[in-house]
């Protein structure tokens, strides 16, 4: 069980291990347009820019932004303090109350547990929920990140956990995925991209491509060698991101990048933390439309940001922490 926002957070990583799933038929989103934003650059392929040195001014917010990070709680994990948590609030820089809204819950370290298994099923039927209320017209993702007062229908979705139990479920619920690492990198750097320059950071992170100022990506997958077009997403935050959390990078451009990355390409994974709705984005799935600002994935539901890792230790027949894996390496 996780707790947060108490005056202590536990974890219990004896929790049972969650049965793989069956594989769930990905629902194009109903607010995507026929054609799709091409996003090569953000597939795992090397680019024009893997190679670059840290920019000397990466940082773009305009007007510059230089606020502390509050967490509101007591952090899920046992974090270190950042140059980012020093220098970026929770709104990030960015300036529509839409987009503030949105960062706001990507930050948010603070949902209670006990944590609900989910399945690639679970995020099917909710991307479809909302898909829905787009056909409906009582919704609106894809272009720009939703109206906050709009956010309240991620609420109270029906769906199903991972033993396939009817559940509501929505945005700000702590819940937890396994999966497989079909793909992980620090997103949005000044390493990938394929303009001119390279990505100049996320507004969520205040604009800035180093790499420790951007979250890492990663795509989840029902089985090793499945398409990164059916994954789910969970997301890494920067925001005292430990140490070892930070080497769990397996991209071929990002990953030379990093000190001592670990070797986590299929590796066996469990990932707990808030399930998100991320409505900049529209789905990629392997079949179906894709929308407008789509990369490939399943769905925009994820688990973000990442309360804990967990590892299935083949020797040991058991998930075990992140850091109990890497010290065993």
């Amino acid at each position: 069980m996780l707790v947060s926002c108490q005056p202590s957070a536990t974890v219990n990583t004896n929790a049972p291990s969650p049965t793989a799933s069956p594989a769930a038929s990905p629902t194009a989103s109903l607010s995507a347009s026929p054609t799709a934003t091409p996003n090569a650059e953000k597939t795992g392929t090397r680019g024009s820019h893997c190679d670059d040195p840290p920019p000397a001014n990466p940082s773009t917010c305009t007007p510059p932004i230089d606020q502390p990070f509050v967490v509101g709680c007591t952090l899920p994990f046992a974090g270190l303090s950042h140059e980012i948590d020093q220098h970026c609030p929770n709104d990030g820089c960015a300036k529509k109350e839409n987009d503030k809204a949105q960062n706001r819950i990507k930050n948010n370290f603070c949902s209670a547990g006990p944590a609900i298994q989910i399945s690639t099923t679970t995020i099917d039927k909710l991307q479809a929920a909302v898909d829905q209320m787009v056909q409906q017209h009582t919704f609106k993702y894809g272009q720009s990140a939703p109206e906050p007062a709009d956010r309240t229908k991620l609420h109270d979705l029906s769906t199903v956990d991972l033993n396939g139990n009817p559940i509501l479920l929505g945005e700000g619920k702590l819940v937890t995925f396994e999966g497989f690492v079909l793909d992980a990198k620090h997103d949005d750097t000044y390493v990938l991209g394929s303009g001119p320059q390279g990505f100049g950071g996320e507004g969520v992170n205040c604009k800035n491509s180093l790499f420790d100022w951007n979250d890492i990506h990663v795509a989840l997958g029902e089985t090793a060698g499945a398409e990164e077009c059916s994954s789910v997403t969970a997301e890494i935050s920067p925001h005292f991101r430990p140490a070892v959390w930070d080497r769990f990078d397996s991209n071929a451009c990002t990953s030379p990048h990093v000190t001592n990355p670990l070797p986590i390409k299929g590796l066996r994974v469990r990932i707990t933390g808030q399930l998100f709705f991320d409505g900049s984005h529209t789905p990629g799935p392997c079949e179906g439309p894709h929308g407008v600002n789509s990369f490939p994935r399943r769905s925009v539901w994820e688990v973000h940001p990442a309360y804990d890792i967990e590892v299935f230790d083949v020797s040991k027949n058991k998930f075990v922490t992140l850091e109990e894996w890497a010290q065993g390496l």
